[in-house]
């Protein structure tokens, strides 16, 4: 029965998600046709700053708007199959409230997981026409010096440790949805509220155990760029996984103790 739910919930999402990370790819493609592989590096400095910050600006705007459109599809998809009027249906399948809860936190984890994954892929489609990789070729030694490692095993090793916490970011929004449910009037701006009041202290919580355990002290002089990145994305995806396990378990008492539609 989970696979059928987890089946469910990934097809009642994958219209939208795929027509809005196509046209995201496709944008990505007429970019790096149009701008990107137009692009002379041997020009001089002034005539590149141009064109080079508008695609750093409407590729962060694009990157932006669709994750948190991937964000908003995962919200609703919770929302609406078990709190909303079809959540009264979904309530009456001879499923458990445990079985529903991990029906969406899998489905929710692969649409985040995918979506970071094409947005990888996008970046890498802008930024790997010969051109592009020509003009970094002469610099490639002084920027993995610099960095700690080569920029593609560095690129790499973010990614992941995104992809890693993106399950985090799936169980915040569950918790706050359930949080809100607890409220009698104004559920969405309860859950809404929930979100950034919680974002915010476990923003503040990891910054005080990080301090207190002296991880935000570099002061060598030495660190490279990975050291440093590392240092803060290692015990931060630590924290968060094990912040997923407390907001689990608040998750799937609300679902099973405190809330009944039927």
């Amino acid at each position: 029965m989970l696979g059928k739910l987890i089946k469910y919930d990934l097809r009642a999402s994958a219209k939208i998600f795929i027509l809005l990370h196509a046209a995201f790819l496709l944008v990505c493609a007429a970019a790096r046709l149009l701008v990107m592989d137009r692009l002379d590096f041997h020009a001089p400095a002034e005539t590149l700053i141009a064109p080079i910050t508008v695609m750093l600006v409407l590729g962060t705007f694009l990157i932006s708007a669709l994750s948190l459109c991937t964000s908003l599809l995962i919200t609703f998809r919770f929302y609406r199959n078990l709190f909303s009027r079809e959540g009264y249906l979904s309530w009456t399948l001879p499923v458990s409230g445990t079985t529903h809860l991990w029906a969406k936190i899998i489905s929710g984890y692969l649409l985040a997981a995918l979506d970071m994954i094409i947005i990888y892929a996008g970046i890498l489609l802008l930024v790997t026409g010969r051109n592009v990789t020509a003009a970094y070729q002469p610099v490639a030694p002084e920027m993995a010096e610099a960095i700690g490692m080569p920029l593609s095993s560095f690129g790499l090793c973010v990614f992941i440790f995104c992809v890693i916490g993106g399950i985090s970011s799936v169980l915040l929004i569950y918790f706050s949805i359930c949080v809100g449910q607890l409220f009698p009037a104004h559920r969405v701006l309860c859950a809404i509220a929930a979100y950034f009041i919680t974002s915010f202290v476990i923003q503040i919580a990891v910054l005080v155990i990080m301090a207190a355990l002296g991880m935000l002290d570099y002061g060598t002089g030495t660190d490279t760029l990975a050291d440093e990145m590392f240092s803060l994305l290692v015990p931060n995806t630590i924290f968060a996984l094990l912040l997923c396990i407390a907001q689990y378990a608040a998750v799937h008492y609300i679902m099973n103790k405190k809330i009944n539609l039927i």
